[in-house]
Parts: structure tokens; C-alpha cells; sequence
């Protein structure tokens, strides 16, 4: 995972988690308001209120600290997001799918510090487009669902498979990860499923290609659709620069009870209010395969690092060495 572009760094190119994907697997609104304001306030009365005597905002605040929007306590959930369920009509129309992906963004951010060993954020969505994205992760997929319900939704059943020892495990996959192929990552894993998905799973479809901000009061996360083009079956080019202000990845709420957001980054909810005028496209590619001459993977190759395991490492600057020789010798 790099920060500095939200992508996952593969042999074979960029690839990520998608507004695309949040809305496939989990079933969220992805265009609306985003989610920001005041993230502190006098809570009594609305606690009162809201979680008193009704237990319908409880259930829905505990989806949300609890599976969609975690944090490293593990028990507790933030009342930051109490307010927006005042109105249920108001709330269902709002940005949350944009604001869980801004969080698991932050989340994987973080992981990326060596001494950092917990991880909040959603992991199901984590783990679910892990499961979709690299057949050799998964699982067998359930059968397809007679109720029109997100993807997320069918694995609701036990799953049994054999214990390994972590340590091998970890070893054995971060070498499997070095090796992968293009045709290892599946690109496209939804065309097939689409017809059996419920209409608001891609209503907001014109959306999934933008580069835009994704906001969770003070967290700010770029959605880069222009890294990863294959994902959505078209010719990827070299994408410029990452924009993203290296300020905001270490603002925290810490010191800024009174604090409104929605005004803090106004400039990043313009952006995102302007989402529609954002979409890149691209021509349709007739294959994601792009071979090692090409010129985003040449490009490519300049500013990723190539290897997980240090075996892999150890083994691919072999191999190279013995290409360039070969080429300096025969061509």
C-alpha cells in the first residue's frame, strides 16, 4: 500500500479499492452530502433522544462504529455520527460509502508504519474485495442469491478451512504476492453479478470514476480512478502526480473540539460537490495485460517498489541483472 497514491502496489500495476467496490460489496450510497460538520458537542440530550427509548438509531450507530466506520478500541463507538441519524430520510441520502473508503484509506495509511499493529476501518470491505480481486485468497463464493441483496450480504455462512502456522503463512503469501500476474488479480469481478445486485448498488455509477476527495470529518483522502483505469475495463495511461496535501495525513481531532470541519475543508467539499465533473475516461482496453516495455509500465517501475519478501527481492535483481546483460550483449 502507498499513501501517496490510496493504491496497492502489484508486478503487474496499481490497483485499489474503488467507490466502485464499496458500493458492489457493502451496499452504501455513494453520492450525497459528505459527511463532516462538528465532530464534538454537548452529546447528553441527544443521546437521550435518540438512543433512549428508540432502539432503531442504537442498531444503526452500532453498524456503523461496528463494522463500517472501527476504530482500535474494539468496544466503543464514536458519537461523532449520532447527529446524522436525527433524520433517517436526510441520512439514507448522504455520502456514507465515500466516508467508510476515506476511513479504510487512513487505516491502510497507517499500517504502512512498520510499528503500527492494529488496524480499524471496515474490514469487511477490506476483506471481501481481497476475496473478489484474488481468487487464490478466497474461499469458495456462495452461491448466487435469490434475494437482490450487495455482495457483502451472501457470505453469511461458516466457513471452515484448515489452521496454518501465521508465520508461514504471512511468508508464503508475501512471495506469492511478488509473483503475481496480471491475469492473477481479477479486474472486472461484477460484470457477471450486476444483473442480481439491487438497483442502488450502482445507481451512483458515474461516480466510481472520479477523482475526487472522500471526507470523514477531519479525514481527507483522494480517490485516484485514474491509477487503476483496468479496473473498469479501460487502456490505462501514465497518471500524473498525486495531489494529495501531505498535511492532512496526520491531522487528527485531538484539540479541535470546536472545530467545524464542513468549514476546515471547504476547498475538498467543493471538490467533491463538483464529483460529476471529475470522471476520467478512457478508451476500453481489449486486455488489463500490458507488458514491461510498455509505457506506463515503464513509468511504472521508476516509482514503485517491487518487492514484499526479501527472497523475492533477492531472486527478481537476479533476474534482472541476467535481462540486462542479455540486452546489452544481443541487442
Amino acid at each position: 500500500w502507498r499513501p501517496e497514491t490510496h493504491t496497492f502496489h502489484m508486478p503487474f500495476g496499481e490497483c485499489t479499492i474503488t467507490l466502485e467496490d464499496v458500493a458492489m460489496l457493502l451496499g452504501l450510497k455513494i453520492s450525497g452530502a459528505p459527511i463532516t460538520g462538528y465532530a464534538t458537542m454537548d452529546w447528553g440530550a441527544l443521546v437521550q433522544r435518540l438512543l433512549g427509548m428508540t432502539p432503531l438509531e442504537a442498531f444503526i450507530l452500532r453498524i456503523i462504529g461496528g463494522y463500517l466506520l472501527t476504530d482500535h478500541s474494539s468496544s466503543y463507538v464514536s458519537l461523532r455520527y449520532l447527529s446524522f441519524l436525527e433524520d433517517l430520510d436526510v441520512c439514507g441520502q448522504m455520502s456514507w460509502g465515500s466516508c467508510v473508503l476515506a476511513n479504510m484509506y487512513r487505516e491502510l495509511c497507517v499500517c504502512t508504519n512498520y510499528d503500527h499493529k492494529e488496524i480499524g476501518g471496515s474490514g469487511i470491505l477490506l476483506q471481501l474485495w481481497a476475496w473478489y480481486r484474488f481468487p487464490f485468497l478466497a474461499p469458495p463464493h456462495p452461491p448466487l442469491s435469490t434475494f437482490h441483496v450487495p455482495l457483502g450480504a451472501r457470505w453469511n455462512y461458516a466457513l471452515h478451512k484448515p489452521r496454518e502456522e501465521t508465520k508461514d503463512k504471512i511468508v508464503k503469501y508475501r512471495e506469492y504476492l511478488d509473483r503475481l500476474k496480471t491475469e492473477d488479480f481479477v479486474w472486472q469481478p461484477y460484470l457477471e453479478l450486476l444483473p442480481t445486485l439491487p438497483p442502488y448498488c450502482f445507481e451512483d455509477s458515474q461516480v466510481w470514476r472520479s477523482t475526487v476527495p472522500l471526507i470523514n470529518f477531519h479525514i481527507v483522502k483522494y480517490h485516484y480512478a485514474d491509477r487503476v483505469m483496468r479496473q473498469f475495463g479501460m487502456v490505462q495511461h501514465i497518471p500524473a502526480p498525486p495531489i494529495h496535501p501531505e498535511k492532512l495525513h496526520d491531522l487528527s481531532l485531538r484539540g479541535k473540539d470546536n472545530t467545524d470541519w464542513s468549514r476546515m475543508h471547504v476547498q475538498f467539499v467543493q471538490e467533491w460537490q463538483s464529483r460529476l465533473h471529475r470522471i476520467w475516461t478512457q478508451p476500453a482496453c481489449d486486455t488489463p495485460h500490458l507488458s514491461n516495455s510498455s509505457e506506463y509500465m515503464v513509468s511504472y517501475r521508476k516509482h514503485t517498489r517491487r518487492w514484499i519478501s526479501p527472497s523475492s527481492a533477492k531472486e527478481g535483481y537476479v533476474v534482472s541483472t541476467n535481462l540486462r546483460m542479455y540486452l546489452n550483449n544481443y541487442l
